[in-house]
C-alpha cells in the first residue's frame, strides 16, 4: 500500500448562482449558476501515520479543526466499508482562504481523490467527487464548487447535484485568458447561505441572470450578468464598490466572486499589463497588506493526482 499521495484541485470563482439546496439528500442538493476554474488552487498531501494517533489536518502548515476535511475522511471510509486509518492531511492553498476561490471544495475534492488513490481507486472519479460534494453541502461551505473543480474551464450549472448527478454546459473560451483578482479578504459562505434576507436576494437575482446567461453562454455575457447579479444582491462592501467603480471607469468589465470581498475580471494575456497597473494604482490607496492583486491562468482540466510514494 502507498504511504503518501498528493492531489491537486484548481480554484474556482462563482460569478452568479442561486440555491437548490432544499433536497434532504445532499447528493441531489446544490445550486444553479456559473463560474470558472483557475490554475491556482489546493494541493492536498496525505501520509499514513505509523502510530495510531488521531487524524491531523494542517492548512498552509498551521493546524486546523477543518470540519470539511474530517467529514470527507469519515464519509470515504464509510463508503469503503473499512475503519478509518490515522493519516496526516496537509492542505497547501495558493489563494486567499474563504475569499471566493473555492478553497473548501478544492480541499475536499483533492483530499478524497488522494484517499481514493491511496486505496487503489476503489471508486471512479465521479463517485469520489460525490463524497466531496456531500461534505461541502452538509458543512454549508459550498453547493456547486466541487462540480466546477472536477472538470475545469468555464461552466454553467444547469441541474443541481453532485458530479454524475448535476449537469453543466461549457462556455467556450480562448486559451490565453487569465483571471485578475483584487482581494480584500474573506466573506462567510456559511453565514450567507443561512441568512434569509440574503438568500431571498440571491434566489431572485440568480434565477433571472442564470436564465439569461443560458441563452447566450459566452464570456462577455458571463461578466455582464455576474456584475448585474452582484449589484442586485448588494453583497459588496464599500471597498468592493470602489474597486468596481475604478475598473468600470477604466473600461474594464469586472464583478465580485461569490463569496469573497474583492473583484475579478477575465482578460486576454495582452491586456494584463495595463489592467495590472490599474489594479496596483487602486491598491496604493490602501494600507500595505490589506489588499492583494492576484493573476492566474484558467484551469483547463479538473482535479487529479500529482504524486505518490
Amino acid at each position: 500500500m502507498l504511504r503518501q499521495v498528493a492531489a491537486f484541485s484548481p480554484g474556482h470563482l462563482t460569478g452568479l448562482f442561486y440555491m437548490q439546496d432544499t433536497n434532504k439528500d445532499p447528493l441531489l442538493a446544490g445550486s444553479l449558476g456559473a463560474g470558472f476554474s483557475i490554475l491556482k488552487g489546493v494541493t492536498t498531501t496525505i501520509e499514513v501515520k505509523k502510530s495510531f494517533d488521531e487524524c491531523s489536518v494542517t492548512i498552509n502548515d498551521k493546524h486546523n479543526d477543518a470540519p470539511v476535511s474530517h467529514l470527507v475522511r469519515e464519509l470515504f471510509f464509510k463508503e469503503l466499508g473499512e475503519k478509518p486509518i490515522p493519516i496526516d492531511i496537509k492542505h497547501t492553498i495558493e489563494t486567499p482562504e474563504g475569499a471566493g476561490f473555492g478553497t473548501s471544495g478544492g480541499g475536499a475534492l483533492s483530499l478524497v481523490l488522494a484517499l481514493n488513490h491511496l486505496y487503489g481507486e476503489p471508486f471512479n472519479t465521479i463517485k469520489a467527487a460525490q463524497i466531496a460534494h456531500v461534505a461541502e453541502v452538509r458543512c454549508k461551505t459550498g453547493l456547486g464548487t466541487v462540480m466546477g473543480e472536477s472538470f475545469g474551464g468555464f461552466r454553467i450549472l444547469t441541474q443541481p447535484g453532485a458530479p454524475g448527478i448535476g449537469a453543466t454546459i461549457s462556455i467556450p473560451y480562448d486559451k490565453d485568458l487569465y483571471a485578475l483578482c483584487v482581494m480584500f479578504g474573506p466573506l462567510s459562505t456559511k453565514s450567507a447561505l443561512s441568512d434569509p434576507d440574503i438568500r431571498a436576494r440571491i434566489m431572485k437575482a440568480g434565477e433571472k441572470y442564470h436564465s439569461l446567461l443560458c441563452k447566450t453562454p459566452d464570456i462577455p455575457s458571463f461578466l455582464k450578468y455576474s456584475r448585474m447579479f452582484a449589484e442586485e444582491t448588494a453583497l459588496y462592501s464599500d471597498k468592493v464598490r470602489a474597486a468596481l467603480d475604478t475598473f468600470t471607469a477604466a473600461g474594464i468589465n469586472a464583478s465580485m466572486p461569490m463569496f469573497g470581498e474583492g473583484i475579478f475580471s477575465i482578460l486576454h494575456k495582452h491586456e494584463l499589463p495595463e489592467v495590472i497597473k490599474v489594479a496596483q494604482d487602486f491598491c496604493a490607496g490602501y494600507p500595505a497588506g490589506s489588499v492583494e492583486v492576484m493573476v492566474s491562468s484558467i484551469a483547463k482540466r479538473g482535479a487529479g493526482i500529482v504524486s505518490e510514494d
